[in-house]
């Protein structure tokens, strides 16, 4: 703990005792005192053990409780782990699904600020005209509207003043209480939370990265460029930088508000059928998909186009496994659980020792009632998720891409039933799958391939002899060495270092008690009801000492 405090700046210490204090606030004392985060907080509130234990709240509640009082980064990291059915269950997705990035906006000055400080110039010089009140604001930014010099209409993203630091600041806090939950609760190393924290890190640095986002952007809109049922924003990169972002405006109905396109005159089921199109095309064609499709980042332009905004989160698809995608669609739609099986083995997804006809078997009883069923009563995106929760129990663990696909999945296919209940995201995706299929296996590409498996395999023997020289070496000049790695001793290192910390203590009041006893022996010193009044403060530090060490060790359980 003394090494914690010291690799910790100021700064991140008040930042720790804050967490510690709104964990006790929601019941987690235990949690807190068992990582030994007790012993930052200053000892009068030690000593004021608040556990509030929120008896009519369930642990998930209580765990979303924690995350939205301590604020936007926390927030974000529980809508990362909404995305984690892998890891978590379902009450705990759904809790967190509860997170909504809205905050207060910053004031409109610090916004000036922070746009002329990126351009080094005066906001009346970059724009005609920019609206005091913004039209939206998150944890990381805020958007105005504005109008350029030339009149063209625009929508101006700010970054938060100084968020970057209190990110850094969290993101290492993340890091430390990852490192103390793998140390002290060794049971939750199925989590991987260093991985979760890491990945968390990955995803909030790029979507705080405004100038990626403008090329993501971009990527996009030359995507669709020449598809009239989908519009992208232009991105204006003389007022756009790594905090300040500047887009096209765009003028639409919210995707998900039915009744106002029936009342301008657009078939809902039309939009459907082109917002599936465009998620099949970004995933099966080009391999690059759009990761937030939420219905506040698509409009409808019209009867027959929408716009899609908000490219901070993004995905790619490689050719791999976009063969294993086309394999599946197929394998759902004919039913055909043995290529459904097969091709997650050929993905490498199955665990050694996998037991595949039980797992078949869960999997038949899993799909068997979605095809039962009629379109409108179906959900692809109930089926994903109970084939991540399946295979959750057998210790399948999905790439990160994959789950992002399967949230996108589940977020198209909600939007779309909003607009039309009969859609069928699964129908919709055969004849891409089929066109993927036809051309992975076309003569021309597969020779393609055998050439290059031939160059790979042709350098490889061609290195094998060098490599082998240089092991060979190695044995000789006694420098071949082997590395073993202990794994699962960490928590009985913790343990031995306890127990010698208890002993230690024994031992230090038991010298007291005898150093006390001698003294009141003795009789030397001031005196108190004819006693040493040394003797007696040594007999009651040795008390309060051993009544201390006894409380540790009833409350521990081992005993």
């Amino acid at each position: 703990m003394l090494l914690l405090k010291v690799q910790m700046t100021y700064k991140n210490i008040q930042r720790m005792r804050h967490i510690v204090a709104v964990l006790i606030k929601h019941g987690f004392y235990s949690v807190v005192e068992r990582m030994n985060l007790h012993r930052i907080m200053p000892l009068s509130k030690r000593l004021r053990k608040r556990a509030v234990e929120e008896a009519e709240l369930s642990l998930p509640e209580r765990i979303r409780l924690v995350f939205e009082d301590l604020g936007p980064t926390f927030i974000k990291l529980g809508q990362l782990l909404s995305t984690r059915p892998d890891i978590f269950s379902e009450e705990y997705i759904e809790e967190f699904r509860k997170f909504q990035d809205k905050v207060p906006p910053f004031p409109f000055d610090k916004a000036i600020q922070q746009i002329e400080g990126e351009f080094k110039r005066k906001v009346d010089e970059l724009f005609l005209e920019i609206e005091k009140e913004p039209i939206a604001a998150a944890s990381i930014a805020q958007v105005h509207r504005a109008v350029l010099l030339d009149g063209s209409e625009v929508v101006v993203k700010v970054q938060r003043p100084g968020i970057e630091k209190t990110i850094d600041t969290d993101i290492s806090i993340m890091y430390t209480l990852a490192n103390l939950l793998l140390k002290y609760f060794p049971e939750l190393a199925i989590l991987g939370p260093v991985a979760i924290v890491d990945e968390f890190s990955r995803t909030i640095r790029k979507e705080m990265n405004f100038t990626l986002e403008a090329s993501n952007t971009m990527k996009f809109r030359k995507m669709f460029m020449d598809n009239p049922h989908v519009h992208i924003p232009d991105v204006y990169w003389e007022f756009t930088s790594n905090r300040v972002l500047t887009l096209e405006r765009i003028k639409g109905i919210k995707i998900d508000n039915v009744e106002k396109l029936k009342n301008e005159g657009i078939d809902p089921a039309r939009i459907a059928h082109i917002l599936g199109e465009t998620f099949l095309r970004m995933v099966m064609v080009e391999g690059f998909f759009h990761g937030d499709f939420h219905a506040g980042n698509i409009f409808v332009l019209g009867p027959d186009e929408i716009a899609l905004v908000d490219f901070g989160i993004t995905g790619r698809i490689t050719d791999e496994l976009k063969e294993s995608l086309a394999t599946m669609f197929i394998g759902l739609a004919t039913q055909d659980y043995d290529t459904l099986v097969d091709e997650y083995a050929r993905m490498g997804l199955l665990p050694d020792g996998i037991d595949l006809l039980e797992f078949k078997r869960d999997y038949r009883d899993l799909m068997e009632p979605y095809f039962a069923k009629p379109f409108e009563h179906t959900s692809l995106g109930e089926l994903l998720m109970g084939y991540i929760r399946v295979s959750f129990r057998y210790g399948i663990r999905h790439p990160k891409e994959l789950l992002l696909l399967n949230k996108c999945t589940i977020e198209i296919e909600g939007i779309g039933r909003v607009l039309d209940p009969k859609v069928d995201l699964l129908k919709e995706a055969q004849p891409y799958a089929k066109e993927f299929i036809k051309e992975r296996y076309r003569p021309g590409k597969v020779l393609g391939e055998v050439v290059d498996d031939i160059k790979e395999v042709n350098a490889l023997v061609k290195e094998a002899p060098s490599q082998l020289r240089q092991i060979m070496k190695k044995m000789i000049n006694d420098k071949f060495t082997i590395d073993f790695v202990h794994v699962g001793l960490e928590n009985f290192y913790s343990e031995i270092d306890r127990s010698s910390n208890r002993i230690s203590f024994a031992v230090i009041i038991a010298a007291v008690i005898i150093g006390s006893s001698m003294i009141i022996q003795s009789g030397v010193g001031p005196m108190f009801m004819g006693y040493p009044i040394i003797g007696i403060m040594g007999f009651a530090f040795a008390g309060i000492l051993g009544l201390s060490l006894a409380v540790s060790i009833l409350r521990s359980g081992r005993f």
